[in-house]
């Protein structure tokens, strides 16, 4: 009496695919007959998409059965968005390396980081090694301001970000040349900074840091921050 061990494929083996795409599973020429889960008896099935499917392999008059798993590719996410000036810097995680970056989804760069960008509204684009379909999240470059003059002449007397009230934790962060916080800007105060510490004593002539953090309104809660100087200018 001859027992002949299961002969499974050594060429079969689980895959990764995009969750859109669909590729082809190949049992290899070895075998006597095919039994796919589909239904086919071919030696390779294709348009497969994501998901679990088995096949019988005969072997002379034995049969093995073997189970083969198609994954979805771990999508990258977009973890946070730097902002300074005209300089947009997109920062992402998961999925993978190495990333692909793009502001029109179109013209793709290996850089994560983009200059020149306008002012307004934006979008930021990243697909990782599998070239899936690409996430996006939506982003708001800032007017700038560089230069405020509270002198109450109604004319650059405050540093007002407002416009960005709608987002979500938005908060504006005025740091001295040291690099010492002096003031914060957020719901309380109408976002905007008046050239004073405290909403009292004027801060003395010169440049200051400033940074502007809020979250974007998508499913992820994107965190931007936005950066520069400004120039206040105080009568001493």
């Amino acid at each position: 009496l001859i027992v002949f061990p299961p002969t499974k494929s050594t060429v079969l083996t689980d895959k990764i695919i995009c969750m859109e795409d669909k590729t082809t599973l190949d049992a290899g020429p070895a075998f006597d007959g095919y039994q796919w889960s589909t239904g086919a008896t071919t030696q390779t099935i294709s348009d497969v998409t994501v998901g679990t499917y088995w096949v019988k392999l005969k072997t002379g008059l034995c049969w093995t059965t073997q189970t083969v798993k198609v994954y979805a590719s771990e999508q990258p996410v977009i973890s946070s968005v730097d902002i300074a000036t005209n300089t947009v810097t997109v920062y992402a995680t998961g999925g993978t390396a190495p990333y692909k970056y793009s502001m029109d989804n179109i013209s793709w760069q290996d850089s994560n980081v983009f200059t020149n960008v306008p002012r307004g509204s934006g979008m930021v684009y990243v697909k990782d090694g599998y070239d899936c379909n690409p996430i996006s999240v939506e982003i708001t470059i800032p007017n700038l301001i560089n230069v405020i003059t509270p002198n109450n002449d109604g004319v650059n007397d405050v540093l007002d970000y407002s416009e960005l009230g709608n987002k979500s934790n938005l908060v504006i962060d005025i740091f001295d040349r040291y690099g010492t916080k002096i003031y914060q800007a957020n719901k309380t105060n109408g976002y905007k900074w008046d050239g004073s510490t405290n909403g009292s004593k004027k801060v003395s002539t010169g440049s200051y840091w400033f940074s502007v953090s809020w979250n974007e309104p998508n499913s992820k809660q994107t965190p931007v921050k936005y950066s520069g100087w400004i120039l206040v200018k105080n009568r001493e």
